[in-house]
């Protein structure tokens, strides 16, 4: 705990005004506004990557399924094996689907889409969601819902005709079909830029799989369980059955996404390390400045320990001050993101996130107090342990030497 004097004698070696102390001041002012920056910069970018993860979880992993059961022999008793498998623990629900890759045309433009069929009378709780927000319903036959980049591609709106392509088997060949778009929708995901949503025993039949799926999507409590759970459905099934899960599909995307928080928050963390090191410029010229009021205040009674909490007290001031407004700044930055990059998109008339290139077409934040807590921390240490060399030299002056001239 810091004596009064120490502190009082701190903020004045802080903040002198003296022309004497100017460099000093200015030093200080440095090292506040690199911790400023540094400490706002960690906030913003770690609440960004939250962002990223947490849309990866509740937006794209929540149409994406974190289970895919495949039978390279048809699904032939899926009902039963629907509700065999709902009562497994952690499995949240277990639904049918068709799907198939193909060719949208409208007018004279083309777009490749993934088609998938949806049961009306088991719809995925995903897609119940996003036909309750769009409102919406599951397509009769002869109808496709489109994605809005989709629909704009060709050129098309609710209630228009498209000609899908199916590339078929050697069974059924090529089948053209004429599909009536029911309505459009918007994940906002990358999902947008390819997906198609259908009836299940339309799709099936076009497919010519005879009353058959192409497989059993599954959506469980912890996607990140997916694989482990995955061995234990496949062994609960009769032979022929094999399982891919959302880490083949998206893992890269998540992956990539721990990886630029790991080297973003490295980097800037580097910010404050700076500042830590002009902390230490800063104190180690009051030292040398002070080397004269030092030995006053030791013939004055003080001892090499309040000497060392003068100087210790001058970089806690500082360090609280640039770790204080760091925080506040970050937890703003972050919290007015958002509209600010939506300012900025509406003022340039283009998007700031490309569907065909992100994961998403906006930038998540996610303000974590644990995050906070963490780097708050972390800065104070480092400049806790900043302070310590410039304290320890000022405590071995020598009244003596001086005060001999």
């Amino acid at each position: 705990m810091f004596k009064p004097l120490s502190i009082f004698i701190g903020l004045r070696y802080t903040f002198s005004g003296r022309s004497k102390d100017s460099l000093v001041s200015f030093i200080s002012f440095l090292a506040i506004a690199g911790l400023v920056i540094g400490v706002a910069l960690l906030i913003l970018v770690t609440s960004v990557m939250n962002g990223f993860e947490r849309e990866l979880r509740q937006k794209i992993l929540n149409i994406v399924p974190h289970l895919v059961l495949v039978n390279k022999s048809g699904h032939t008793n899926w009902r039963d094996h629907i509700s065999e498998l709902g009562d497994v623990n952690n499995v949240i629900e277990v639904s049918p689907y068709t799907e198939s890759s193909g060719l949208l045309f409208a007018g004279g433009s083309t777009q490749a889409v993934r088609f998938l069929g949806v049961s009306e009378k088991q719809i995925p709780l995903s897609f119940l969601e996003l036909f309750s927000e769009e409102s919406l319903a599951v397509p009769l036959n002869d109808e496709i819902l489109l994605s809005r980049p989709i629909a704009d591609s060709l050129g098309v709106s609710e209630g228009d005709f498209v000609r899908f392509i199916f590339p078929g088997n050697m069974l059924t060949g090529v089948a053209i079909n004429y599909f009536k778009v029911s309505g459009i929708f918007l994940t906002h995901t990358e999902l947008d830029q390819v997906l198609a949503i259908g009836n299940l025993d339309q799709v099936a039949e076009v497919l010519g799989l005879d009353g058959m799926i192409t497989g059993l999507r599954i959506q469980i409590d912890d996607p990140f369980m997916a694989r482990d759970l995955g061995y234990e459905l496949v062994r609960r099934l009769p032979n022929g059955y094999g399982f891919q899960d959302w880490f083949q599909t998206h893992g890269n995307l998540y992956q990539a996404i721990q990886l630029s928080r790991n080297m973003v928050g490295l980097l800037v963390f580097l910010i404050v390390a700076i500042a830590a090191f002009n902390i230490i410029s800063m104190l180690m010229m009051t030292v040398i400045n002070k080397r004269r009021e030092i030995a006053i205040l030791q013939t004055l009674g003080l001892t090499r320990v309040s000497i060392t909490r003068i100087f210790l007290a001058q970089g806690t001031i500082i360090s609280l001050l640039g770790i204080g407004v760091g925080i506040l700044l970050g937890g703003l930055s972050t919290v007015y993101l958002a509209d600010l990059i939506q300012f900025f998109a509406n003022f340039s008339q283009e998007s700031f996130l490309d569907t065909s290139v992100y994961p998403i077409d906006y930038v998540p934040v996610d303000l974590r107090v644990v995050d906070i807590v963490i780097i708050s921390f972390a800065a104070a240490a480092l400049n806790a342990a900043a302070c310590l060399y410039p304290a320890m030299r000022a405590n071995g002056v020598v009244p003596a030497e001086e005060l001999r001239y």
